[in-house]
């Protein structure tokens, strides 16, 4: 199989067209970006781990999760495991990426009640426009702007929440969280409840989330043992057991693999 590089330094197949679209302003504050896929071939995707949730609405063809079907616009929240996707040939699908605790601008539902979940998203709100403007759509970008505004809420962001995310990226997850509250004038307890709430899960399986995409993102052939220690893990037995929970492989296993999208 021929791989070729896209603009984001993983390879991925050449029976796949990936197209990335940056939002409105007005959807700029809660949306990272959409993203559309297209495969002319069957294809099977190991997604590792997210941070933010994402809202998927399949345009055309067949996705599949492990044999099984899946709803045609599903919302997934945030989960601590990887999945395998399967695109049918001729499929075509739309990602909105959402930024963290930008999925609070536009649904109800706290995001720690879709934690390692993908729910239809019809379960959520009325999608009978939605589905007949994208089936006869032109520019389904637009379509998806549209839905999103008139979701809009205008909520309020939470700053004190954001603030903390971004020292935890910033730190690529590797910190001290009774410490990070601490600097942020809040109980511990306080913290975890509010965060949870915002983000979808609590502030430390967030940062160990960070921390392994950080790992994956920046390897560059050292050893695991060192990789291990530099990351914070107590020792590689460790490391390569929250290894194997974010990627369902092996260290070794894993970087011998072609990276995907």
């Amino acid at each position: 199989m021929r791989f070729f590089l896209n603009q984001t330094g993983n390879f991925i197949p050449s029976g796949i067209k990936i197209h990335d679209y940056i939002p409105s302003p007005a959807l700029q504050p809660y949306i990272d970006g959409f993203r559309i896929i297209e495969c002319e071939e069957l294809i099977i995707n190991r997604v590792l781990p997210g941070i933010v949730p994402v809202l998927a609405l399949r345009l055309k063809g067949n996705i599949s999760l492990q044999n099984e079907s899946l709803p045609t616009y599903t919302l997934s929240g945030l989960r601590k495991t990887p999945r395998l996707i399967q695109y049918n040939p001729g499929t075509s699908n739309l990602l909105i990426l959402f930024k963290e605790g930008g999925i609070n601008a536009f649904f109800d539902i706290p995001a720690h009640e879709f934690f390692n979940e993908s729910i239809a998203l019809d379960n959520l709100v009325d999608i009978t426009a939605l589905e007949d403007q994208l089936g006869n759509a032109t520019d389904c970008i637009s379509v998806a702007e549209n839905f999103l505004l008139q979701q809009l809420k205008r909520r309020k962001p939470d700053q004190l929440i954001l603030t903390a995310t971004r020292e935890i990226k910033q730190q690529q997850g590797n910190l001290n969280i009774s410490q990070l509250a601490s600097s942020l004038y809040i109980s511990q307890d306080a913290f975890e409840k509010r965060f949870r709430k915002v983000i979808g899960t609590t502030p430390k399986q967030f940062a160990s989330l960070v921390r392994m995409q950080a790992i994956v993102k920046n390897y560059s052939s050292k050893d695991f043992t060192d990789l291990a220690l530099e990351a914070g893990y107590f020792d590689q037995a460790h490391f390569n057991k929250a290894f194997k929970q974010f990627t369902g492989l092996t260290p070794s296993s894993f970087f011998n693999t072609p990276p995907q999208w």
